[in-house]
């Protein structure tokens, strides 16, 4: 099977004199990036990158690591995954007898304060043990699951609002501890935020809020949320998070200059007119059928 991958457009067109024009504007682009990085590697501009559990203040070439997400968040997501893996255990006719037993003797293992307060603890293990000795089951298996999310639900929801409690309170902690090592008001005013969202768009949606609230509690500007906090899908390191920076200071200053707002080249160079042009097509293909 062929494997399609994105083409690289920057070399379109491909005929004089167009050619040649567009890879003078490429190249003078990346020339205009590799200065604004260079702010970044001289520690001028500092960036925060949000990366799994950590907080990385980037500043030059030094790396500050703090974790503000660590045991407690992965506890919880073990255990709010027990139901799903059982109930993919039941889908791909695996042995859910022997995966109950082993989940009943990892939930009889765990201490008080682990995760999982005593009763939250004796409520989840009577669930696993009704959710597999239905005698129908695996038949049953989605009736099953919805029961058992709703008998957990309440302290599910207690769980995710004590995890969330948690971690803003270490990000907050942690972004003053940044704060101070940069020790310098004017060069922390400058800050960027990056979170760094893996392979899913839901990841790391908090972080992304309390970033956007601490630079407008900072600011009271909505510009500069828009301008400083940056949410990248796939990205999985801090030089993909400074490169992604560099990218966004040559945006604004593009265009500051030929459409009078910073934020103007975040959006597609179609986007508006292209708005117009989808009603004008639909509206002409609903006329074709229904004149």
């Amino acid at each position: 099977m062929t494997n399609i991958q994105l083409e690289d457009t920057t070399k379109r067109p491909d005929a004089y004199p167009l050619y040649d024009i567009n890879q003078h504007f490429h190249d003078q682009l990346e020339e205009l990036r590799t200065s604004m990085r260079k702010k970044l590697d001289d520690g001028n501009i500092p960036v925060v990158v949000r990366l799994d559990s950590r907080l990385i203040l980037a500043l030059g070439d030094k790396r500050t690591i703090l974790n503000v997400n660590d045991t407690y968040f992965h506890q919880l997501k073990a255990v709010a995954h027990l139901p799903i893996m059982l109930f993919l255990a039941a889908r791909n006719n695996g042995d859910t007898a022997a995966i109950s037993t082993e989940v009943q003797e990892a939930l009889s293992q765990l201490q008080n304060g682990d995760c999982l307060p005593p009763s939250t603890l004796s409520i989840m293990q009577e669930a696993v043990t009704s959710l597999t000795d239905d005698s129908q089951w695996p038949i049953l298996e989605f009736s099953a699951v919805r029961q058992y999310n709703e008998a957990l639900q309440p302290a599910f929801q207690a769980l995710i609002t004590q995890a969330a409690k948690d971690e803003v309170e270490q990000t907050l902690k942690a972004l003053h501890t940044l704060e101070a090592l940069v020790d310098d008001d004017k060069r922390w005013k400058q800050t960027f935020y990056v979170i760094c969202a893996g392979h899913q768009p839901r990841y790391k949606q908090l972080a992304k809020v309390l970033f956007r609230r601490w630079v407008f509690e900072a600011t009271a500007s909505s510009t500069e949320v828009e301008q400083r906090v940056l949410y990248g899908e796939s990205l999985e390191s801090v030089a993909a998070a400074l490169e992604l920076v560099a990218t966004r200071l040559v945006n604004s200053d593009i265009g500051d200059a030929f459409l009078k707002s910073p934020l103007a080249m975040n959006q597609d160079v179609l986007g508006e007119a292209g708005e117009i042009a989808v009603n004008n097509a639909f509206s002409t293909e609903a006329q074709a059928i229904h004149p």
